[in-house]
């Protein structure tokens, strides 16, 4: 009996004590002065004409929309773009951000991108706008093809990484026969 009472005495005491002000409730649930979204084990697809072009996935995205418009991967992202249902390249980056007016990404951290000829991009930053279907980077670059191994300062190449330029080039290429540049 001591016990019933203990518990329908504890009972009361809890619903007294809990706040049924629908204002305050309603406070707590007012987003207009929420600045942006968080997601975990993200997993976007970008489709066009029914065909998948870009799959980016992430551990953690933050999405800023009042005055900002951007998109952040504080802790990395992968991103995968394909033609016609083909893996083309993958980037990697332990830091992503998206300015979604201008449709560029600054992606830094270790940036890795690999093409479907097993040429292998490194720096440290790298810039992609999407509109001009572009990669860029400013600062150094390492390629890294099944046969040779590039340095350099600064690179332009298609979103894709199947055609590329780099500045300030050293490094160790394969030359068949008498096929030496230069001579």
């Amino acid at each position: 009996m001591f016990r019933t009472l203990s518990i329908l005495a504890l009972c009361s005491i809890m619903l007294c004590s809990c706040d049924s002000d629908i204002e305050a409730a309603k406070e707590l649930a007012n987003t207009d002065d929420v600045q942006m979204d968080v997601a975990t084990d993200i997993r976007l697809m970008h489709k066009e004409s029914g065909k998948l072009t870009a799959l980016i996935t992430a551990p953690l995205m933050h999405r800023f929309f009042r005055n900002e418009n951007r998109v952040v991967f504080p802790e990395g992202l992968v991103v995968e773009l394909y033609d016609d249902g083909i893996l083309t390249c993958t980037i990697n980056a332990g830091y992503g951000q998206r300015d979604e007016t201008t449709k560029r990404m600054t992606a830094s951290g270790g940036v890795k991108v690999l093409n479907f000829k097993q040429e292998q991009m490194e720096s440290e930053e790298m810039i992609w706008d999407e509109v001009r279907k572009e990669i860029k980077v400013e600062g150094k670059v390492k390629v890294t093809t099944p046969t040779d191994i590039l340095y350099g300062i600064g690179l332009v190449a298609d979103d894709r990484f199947k055609n590329y330029s780099m500045k300030k080039i050293t490094g160790v290429v394969e030359v068949e026969g008498d096929n030496i540049p230069g001579r």
